[in-house]
């Protein structure tokens, strides 16, 4: 092993030429940036053929790879190697330089060492950064010693930020300064033991993958369906002695802003626009550019029917300088009237160019209606003869199932009631959900549904107790089955044996039962009307167990104890736990837990890879619609107890990419959806190196009944449909940015809108919001908020002289 090192890093190269550590010398925790070979065999994985630096190519037909090669290392000094790969059609050189800057320069040379032409239709190198999931329950290992990938793809200008899971600087940066980098795929190894009753049950590791050249073929059908990269997909051909070559910069980073900032020294433009828009908004875009570099053109291109059309637009002349500062920052607001996703392609000086893919919805009530009226009228089973009747479709045993009725009845809570769709949920929670779960109906008797009826899971509670206190909230004549009363007395009584570790006879259950879960969204406004219902026995019981469940969360909090649920480190723990912790005034525990939903959310040029960071639905880094909704909640949520705007920023750009999962306008992934349609999951990655067919795919957890793992296909055998595990993200959202508008003042001084428009008023500014349903518009820093009257809502204000005012602009 030998070592390379300057004064930021130091690197080490094993005798396979493989880059076996990175650290940075600053970091006090001296994480190793790669996946380390040691704990890959001390934990039992067998991957160690995509160590960082080992490659794979297609050349004339043939598979060849580096570990069936001798390299040659020559290590010129202590601070550069280069590592040569010689096969007889193809020749490989890596070259790993240490300079005075601070910079670790990765670059990489193929080249054609024959007599004749060669074609090259894929050529792939490890980029195995430290994306670990640690077999163990010690919380600051995996928050320390472990980082998430966000990706930067598609022009010129790829990047890539690992962002330390505690968010703790120095994070990694790569920036490329070469050719393109054409796709970035990912492999998992895993262990799931969620069968064998042990918490936590899912541990893991993604070997990320950068591809050099890749003609399409490592993704199966994705390829020709992916219109935004797809046209960087295509084999070379590399004339003899002829070589190419792509580089590399890693350097340390503090946080995301310099990250972008660091970026620009690389030639990179600076980047900030409207990820997600609606056909009511405004596209927003503005760029800061490098150093003597000028912008030549920028279009936008989008699909504009089923087909696959393309349609281009130039708005190079749309784009203005910004006039207040002496900057080269430039701007553009356009209004963009047809749904679907875009891709905004500029070009520089230099010919190179940089790319954005953003999305346009529909407005966002539309499809919430949609969805409401899809699920009413193919989800609900209203015969008696079936397995369960007047259950909605497809079944589960799991509770997240019940997270598409409890988003029917808020949607009818929030808009004008339809009372079929309450009708049909009512059904269902009256008589199905009451008696699947529980023993003859009794709350205090949980069936035992997993693990061939030995145990059952708490977190199913928290999704039967939103059903019951949503139905408390309606209006008795659009009731059937029971009252408002006897409905929010249920929920009570769930929740009451769902907080009570007596209730609980195994020691799973005892655990899980002090586990954050969704009933976060609702504890607060419960008990509020168990108080003001004078259910006085039911609110005090469930006061005290909410009590003594905070009392948990904050005597854990120090050893990070909410960040570990059925798995071991999960934004499923420690988003609503950070939720929770603001709920109940804790702003110091809070605020440990706060900095690892940012590290946790992604940032990108593309709009689909800044959903918070998860892996275990579609073995890669993924947008799960229940987790992410939730996740992105809780930073929502947060953001108006801690102040911290990058906590709104983040929730903003999560719960946008989210709505992927339900947007039937968007043609760019194999699954197509039908108006009302949606897809629990969607694999960012590409290729998706474990399951090819999810690449950049909307899909649902039934599409494990097919897979390799005895585990998984058993787990999932019998769930049908891609939906079952969706719905309560949009409560989440309804509750949030579905009625809420936010202002806040950047470190420019300017004034910022995050889930509207901004625009200048003859005076002051007036804010158009995306909200589906919007009654709030607040600005935390001065303490004002907006609320409309009851049943109003409005969908634009005035902001004048520090005050919010009502325009008469109402829906």
């Amino acid at each position: 092993m030998k070592l390379l090192r300057n004064d930021t890093f130091e690197i080490q190269i094993s005798p396979q030429g493989n880059v076996e550590s990175i650290f940075l010398t600053d970091d006090s925790e001296k994480m190793n940036w790669v996946i380390d070979a040691q704990y890959v065999k001390d934990a039992g994985y067998s991957s160690q053929d995509k160590r960082f630096g080992q490659w794979s190519a297609i050349v004339d037909d043939e598979g060849i790879e580096s570990v069936n090669l001798k390299p040659h290392i020559h290590f010129m000094d202590d601070k550069s190697a280069i590592v040569t790969f010689s096969h007889d059609k193809f020749k490989v050189e890596y070259e790993y330089l240490l300079n005075n800057n601070g910079e670790l320069l990765w670059n990489i040379r193929c080249s054609n060492p024959t007599y004749d032409s060669v074609k090259v239709n894929g050529f792939h190198s490890w980029f195995s950064l430290a994306y670990i999931m640690f077999r163990d329950e010690d919380v600051l290992r995996n928050m320390k010693h472990s980082c998430a990938v966000f990706p930067h793809l598609g022009g010129d200008f790829s990047k890539f930020a690992a962002m330390r899971r505690s968010n703790e600087a120095p994070h990694l940066a790569i920036y490329s300064t070469g050719d393109r980098v054409t796709a970035f795929g990912t492999y998992c190894s895993y262990v799931n033991r969620f069968l064998e009753q042990v918490s936590p049950s899912l541990d893991g590791m993604l070997y990320h993958r950068l591809s050099f050249v890749e003609d399409g073929s490592s993704m199966e059908q994705s390829a020709e369906h992916d219109w935004i990269y797809g046209g960087d997909y295509s084999s070379l051909t590399l004339e003899p002695s002829e070589e190419r070559k792509w580089s590399f910069v890693f350097t340390p980073f503090k946080d995301q802003e310099e990250f972008y900032t660091k970026a620009q020294k690389y030639g990179h433009p600076h980047w900030t626009y409207s990820h997600v828009t609606t056909t009511e908004g405004t596209f927003f875009a503005e760029v800061n550019l490098p150093e003597e570099e000028t912008l030549i053109s920028v279009k936008i291109v989008s699909v504009v029917d089923e087909a696959g059309t393309l349609k281009e637009t130039d708005i190079t002349n749309e784009f203005k300088l910004v006039s207040k500062e002496k900057s080269k920052r430039l701007r553009v607001a356009i209004p963009l009237k047809s749904a679907g996703e875009i891709k905004l392609e500029a070009t520089l000086a230099n010919g190179k160019c940089d790319v954005l893919i953003g999305n346009v919805l529909e407005p966002i009530h539309n499809l919430l209606e949609k969805r409401a009226d899809w699920l009413c009228n193919h989800s609900f089973n209203p015969t008696q003869e079936s397995t369960r009747p007047y259950a909605f479709m497809p079944l589960s045993n799991q509770g997240e199932s019940l997270g598409k009725l409890s988003f029917i009845l808020m949607k009818n809570l929030l808009s004008p009631p339809v009372s079929t769709q309450v009708n049909k949920v009512e059904a269902s929670a009256f008589l199905d959900l009451k008696h699947h779960w529980f023993e003859d109906g009794d709350f205090m008797l949980p069936r035992p549904l997993y693990g061939m009826g030995s145990f059952y899971r708490i977190y199913d509670f928290d999704y039967i107790g939103h059903v019951y206190y949503l139905l408390s909230r309606f209006e008795q004549s659009l009731l059937s089955y029971a009252t408002p009363e006897t409905y929010l007395t249920w929920a009570a009584q769930v929740m009451c044996m769902r907080l009570d570790p007596d209730c609980h006879r195994n020691k799973r259950e005892k655990e899980e039962s002090q586990l954050v879960g969704v009933f976060i969204l609702y504890i607060a406004d419960l008990l509020e009307d168990l108080k003001k219902n004078e259910l006085d026995y039911w609110h005090d019981k469930l006061h005290k167990l909410w009590l003594q469940f905070v009392e948990g969360l904050k005597q854990g909090s120090q050893g990070f104890q909410g960040a570990v649920t059925e798995h071991f480190y999960d934004n499923a723990g420690f988003g609503p736990t950070c939720e929770a912790l603001c709920l109940a005034k804790l702003t110091d525990e809070a605020e440990l837990y706060a900095p690892l939903i940012i590290a946790n959310i992604g940032f990108s040029n593309d709009y689909r890879a800044n959903a918070p960071d998860r892996w275990w639905e579609a073995l890669s880094f993924m947008t799960h619609s229940l987790w992410g909704g939730l996740v992105a909640g809780a930073a929502r949520s947060s953001y108006e107890t801690l102040g911290d705007t990058r906590l709104l920023k983040a929730g903003y750009r999560a719960t946008m990419a989210v709505f992927n999962c339900y947007d039937w306008n968007v043609y760019s992934t194999i699954r197509k959806l039908k108006p009302g349609e949606a897809a629990s999951t969607y694999s960012i990655a590409a290729p998706n190196l474990n399951m090819p067919e999810l690449s950049r795919n909307r899909f649902g957890q039934s599409i494990f009944k097919k897979s390799s793992d005895p585990l998984f296909s058993s787990l999932f055998s019998n769930i049908e449909g891609d939906d079952w595990d969706m719905g309560e993200e949009l409560v989440a959202y309804m509750l949030g940015f579905g009625s809420t508008t936010y202002l806040y003042t950047d470190s420019q001084g300017e004034l910022n809108c995050v889930n509207g428009f901004i625009e200048q008023a003859e005076k002051g500014w007036e804010i158009t919001s995306y909200a589906a349903y919007p009654t709030r518009y607040v600005m935390l820093e001065k303490g004002l908020t907006f609320v409309s009257k009851a049943g109003e809502t409005v969908k634009r204000i005035l902001f004048i002289d520090g005050q919010f005012k009502s325009t008469e602009i109402k829906i």
